[in-house]
């Protein structure tokens, strides 16, 4: 684990990057197996790329609190940083980030921008601007070098040395172990025999044993044979764990076991046996087959060993551990929560509090409350069962019943507020349309009303034409009658001709 030295220091003038025999070569280790444990790897350059491509950190590549989605934010926060302003400031739209990632709701990056921002690989600010500062926007400042505390592997150089020192240790356990249970299985029989008549121990054979390894060595080391060999049974049952086989560990899973081993708290090294017991070690295997990582589990072992009350049973008027194989196996073993991410409690990929375990909480203590006892423990129930979410963009793991839509709570979610948003989209869409043909229909009667003054104006209009025709026809008429009457007073000789 790091804090930045350099190569010089890393390798002690040893191991260069360019040799033929970099890594593999460990002292004590097999040659033809590489750093995890497989047959030996080798990467060639394929096609080079014509296309813009963004240069990644190692330290962050070998980030193991780091998800996959919140990794690929991160290279396109790097990719959107501009070189030439010489900053590194970048501003794009969560809408166009999500789109670049195959989300359809910009809500998706919020988990993965908590986490950036919880491991300091960026920060965020809020930045108002334009008119009255009445627009908004995330400026994110998009971190290359690792923070003051960091304390992972800067670079895979550094990940191979701690992986060599793993190693090691791993094997140097092993050996320990190894050597101190064949010491154990040799010494009763070496006192039994030395107890019959004084004499020396004698080989197997000799003493009417079945065991078909060799005899000790002159030198008093005792060799630890491949097998084990079969034993006179003494009357008494066999042990919890003689009917299960012993299966070898990998390379990798010794050193991890290892790893895990060396956090235990010295008190506790002091009361386990001098031996690794098998349920320990399958504690340990179970847990890294869930999805923890040798590191969390050493945080879990030091957390569990204060928080369980395990160190106060030791203090001076504590009562003590009796079972300090069992109390190993409970610092090792997984929570109660169903939830895969949730470690004691806390979400291990956002850090905040588990929703299960809280409203586990409060159906205890509802129950607790309502007088209801439970139900005393039965046969230990079958293992969970893993499943995988059914949304191809998600493809999150779940423990336990397989849902019957097979998608994560995160996805159901997820789809119930797409699912209302259409919802809300489809009855103001149909709300609108309602207004449309309503306005339609009141356009329509304002229309006909329209018509229908238009034809009484029209009418009236007629009916006043005509009175105003018979009244000048009549006008008329008056006027040519008092003409004549005129004519005929001022013009009495023309009154015989107005006659005829």
């Amino acid at each position: 684990m790091s804090d930045f030295r350099t190569d010089d220091d890393l390798w002690d003038g040893g191991l260069p990057e360019e040799t033929d025999d970099a890594v593999g070569d460990f002292d004590g280790i097999d040659d033809d197996l590489d750093e995890l444990g497989g047959p030996p790897s080798e990467f060639k350059k394929g096609r080079r790329s014509r296309y813009k491509f963004t240069m990644t950190p190692q330290w962050v590549l070998l980030m193991t609190e780091l998800t996959h989605p919140a990794f690929r934010l991160y290279c396109l926060m790097v990719a959107h940083v501009n070189t030439d302003r010489g900053d590194q400031l970048v501003w794009p739209q969560q809408k166009t980030l999500a789109k670049m990632l195959g989300y359809k709701r910009r809500a998706s990056l919020d988990p993965l921008i908590k986490l950036l921002v919880k491991l300091e690989l960026i920060e965020v600010e809020d930045k108002r601007y334009g008119h009255n500062n009445s627009r908004r926007r995330n400026v994110y400042t998009v971190h290359e070098e690792p923070p003051a505390n960091w304390k992972g592997w800067a670079s895979i150089q550094e990940f191979y040395a701690a992986e060599k020192a793993a190693r090691r240790a791993a094997l140097a356990a092993e050996k320990k172990a190894a050597a101190e249970a064949g010491q154990e299985s040799k010494r009763p029989t070496r006192e039994a025999s030395a107890g019959q008549d004084g004499e020396s121990p004698a080989s197997p054979r000799e003493n009417g044993t079945s065991d078909g390894a060799s005899a000790a060595p002159s030198n008093g080391t005792a060799k630890v044979p491949k097998k084990p060999a079969a034993r006179k049974t003494s009357g008494k049952a066999p042990g919890k764990n003689a009917g299960k086989a012993q299966v070898r560990m990998t390379r990798e899973q010794a050193a991890a076991v290892a790893a895990v081993e060396a956090a235990w708290p010295d008190e506790l090294v002091q009361l386990l046996p001098k031996y690794r017991p098998g349920a320990i070690r399958d504690a340990i295997l179970e847990a890294l087959a869930d999805g923890r990582t040798a590191d969390q589990l050493v945080v879990r072992v030091k957390r569990r060993w204060v928080t369980h009350g395990y160190m106060g049973d030791l203090l001076p008027g504590g009562k003590g551990i009796e079972k300090p194989v069992g109390v190993a196996v409970r610092l090792v073993g997984p929570s109660e929560c169903p939830d895969p991410m949730c470690e004691d409690r806390v979400l291990i990929h956002t850090g905040d509090a588990c929703p299960k375990c809280e409203q586990r909480g409060i159906d205890r203590r509802a129950d607790h409350r309502a007088g209801h006892v439970p139900e005393p423990r039965g046969e230990r129930a079958p293992g969970p069962v893993w499943w995988t979410c059914g949304n191809e963009a998600c493809q999150q793991p779940g423990k336990g019943e397989r849902p019957a839509d097979g998608m994560c709570d995160t996805c159901r979610e997820a789809m119930l507020a797409a699912t209302e948003q259409l919802a809300a989209q489809l009855a103001a869409e149909e709300a609108e349309r309602r207004r449309f043909a309503d306005q339609l229909a009141w356009n329509g009667m304002l229309e006909d009303a329209y018509d229908e003054h238009q034809v009484r104006e029209d009418q009236a209009a007629e009916a006043r034409a005509a009175a105003e025709r018979e009244r000048k026809r009549i006008a008329d008429a008056q006027e040519n009658e008092r003409l004549r009457e005129e004519i005929r007073r001022q013009h009495p000789e023309l009154a015989q001709y107005a006659q005829a």
